[in-house]
C-alpha cells in the first residue's frame, strides 16, 4: 500500500523477544531506493519504498513498506 505524508499508519516494530509489535506513527518522510549504494546501505531492492515516521514519544525510525499497516 503507497501511504502519504501525515497518514497514520502502524508500524510493525520487532522487539527483543523477536515477537512483532503494532506502534501508532504518522509518516513524515518517504524514501524510494533509487541507487546500489542507497541499496547496499539499506539493505534492501532498488525501488523498495521507506517511510519514515514519527511516533508519539517524538522518536522516529525508517521503516519498510511491508511493515506498515493502516490504522485499526
Amino acid at each position: 500500500m503507497k501511504w502519504n505524508y501525515g497518514d497514520t499508519v502502524q508500524a510493525a516494530l520487532t522487539v527483543g523477544t523477536g515477537k512483532p509489535v503494532l506502534k501508532p506513527c504518522a509518516i513524515v518522510g518517504i524514501t524510494v531506493v533509487e541507487n546500489v549504494p542507497q541499496s547496499q546501505a539499506l539493505g534492501y531492492a532498488l525501488g523498495t519504498t521507506h517511510y519514515t515516521v514519527e511516533f508519539s514519544d517524538g522518536t522516529d525510525a525508517l521503516i519498510p513498506e511491508h511493515a506498515l499497516l493502516p490504522l485499526a
